[in-house]
């Protein structure tokens, strides 16, 4: 995406949706202390400005054929392009179990919390699973997302979606694979720094 405060300048987002009918689209904007894009999105952009959208250049999509149940780790504002996928799968009348681990370092930081339980309250397949890493009197599941995935059964039969910070979306998938999971059905995107 670019703005015409800084012409040139471009920076990558995830679609935080599935297509609709209406071409809209949303994505999740985490404002970065010196991040000319995303500070002039969150401060300076109004209705009827224009922003200029570049060629898509993930390939992270939902697997539209698979059974498989689905596991999704989604670390900070790497939640955008899976929240898009729970909301293909649910779209497309596939019922399939969806386990939705979603990490940030404190409750504040679980921005979209309140409608992914939404979304899970509508759809009883899906599970939503809010995980805090530095805040030490969170009441619900703590630790970091790489080690909360390996507390649960086996994820070797699902369709596996990781996104977040590289580093995160790394060691996950390192322990998903040393737990079973074949690398095939393991389907990644890193979310870079923004400036």
């Amino acid at each position: 995406m670019q703005t015409a405060r800084w012409p040139r300048v471009w920076r990558t987002f995830s679609i935080a949706n599935a297509p609709r009918q209406d071409n809209m689209i949303k994505l999740h904007v985490r404002s970065v202390p010196g991040g000319w894009v995303s500070t002039t999105l969150i401060r300076h952009t109004r209705i009827g400005d224009t922003l200029m959208l570049g060629p898509p250049m993930g390939s992270m999509t939902p697997r539209e054929h698979s059974v498989r149940d689905v596991l999704c780790v989604a670390g900070g504002t790497g939640l955008a392009p899976l929240k898009a996928i729970v909301e293909s799968i649910i779209a497309s009348g596939r019922r399939p179990n969806i386990h939705l681990l979603y990490g940030a370092r404190t409750s504040g930081e679980l921005y979209d919390l309140p409608d992914l339980i939404r979304m899970q309250s509508s759809f009883p397949w899906l599970r939503v699973l809010p995980v805090v890493s530095d805040e030490p009197g969170y009441e619900g599941m703590r630790g970091h997302l790489p080690e909360v995935t390996q507390r649960f059964h086996s994820w070797s039969e699902h369709d596996v979606y990781v996104c977040g910070p590289s580093s995160m979306v790394n060691e996950t998938v390192r322990r998903l694979q040393g737990d079973g999971v074949p690398l095939a059905r393991i389907h990644r995107d890193a979310v870079h720094g923004e400036r």
